[in-house]
């Protein structure tokens, strides 16, 4: 049995001294499955912003998932922080993350895979990336996700675009922002990547999420 994840730096483990203790590892250790582990960092779901043409956005790896008897893509963060193209919920291209978010549902769904695969939303957290009022795309500061961003968003609509399509293509979520057990200021190394603990705890909730699944 094997358990894909699309995602990015948070998948991939970014900043762990020990990549054990990464949530997707320590879901296929207890289940004893094989991970497929497909988390680039800095990578967005559309292809916008930093993820336009170096053929790392979620839309062009969707493949990777193909085949897998279970898949979580978790994405969305870096969308809000580095795109340079707003959300545009009903705009039929790929660099629009409501484009993004509904093609790889549809991808999904092509390849049998729709009741298998689970979507999980970013958490409430801190971290660097383009702000609205930087002179420029691409001025980085440091902000909440509370903040608009440089196209006018907050990661909350970012969120709401995935949770609204799920609703409308019967996929399901895992909705790890409307909910107030993680903390950022103790369970990520910088604001934004998870510690070992806050890995543990992205674990559990994956975990009780893809049980209905298996």
């Amino acid at each position: 049995m094997k358990i894909a994840f699309l995602g990015d730096s948070i998948t991939m483990g970014y900043a762990l001294k020990d990549m054990k203790d990464r949530f997707p590892t320590l879901i296929a250790k207890a289940w004893d499955i094989e991970e497929l582990n497909f988390g680039i960092p800095g990578t967005l779901v559309a292809k916008a912003g930093m993820g336009r043409e170096n053929g790392s956005a979620f839309l062009d790896r969707a493949e990777t998932i193909r085949g897998a008897d279970l898949a979580c893509i978790f994405g969305g963060t870096n969308d809000y922080f580095w795109s340079d193209t707003p959300i545009g919920e009903g705009e039929a291209e790929e660099k629009y993350f409501d484009f993004a978010v509904r093609s790889l549902m549809k991808s999904a769904e092509e390849w049998g895979m729709n009741e298998k695969t689970l979507f999980i939303t970013p958490y409430k957290h801190h971290g660097v990336g383009n702000f609205k009022g930087g002179e420029t795309y691409n001025t980085a500061s440091e902000h909440d996700t509370t903040e608009v961003n440089f196209v006018g968003h907050v990661l909350e609509d970012y969120v709401n675009t995935i949770l609204k399509a799920a609703e409308e293509t019967g996929f399901r979520v895992l909705d790890l922002y409307h909910r107030n057990d993680f903390d950022w200021k103790t369970m990520t190394l910088d604001g934004c990547h998870p510690n070992p603990a806050g890995h543990r705890w992205l674990a559990d909730q994956v975990e009780k999420a893809l049980e209905e699944m298996r």
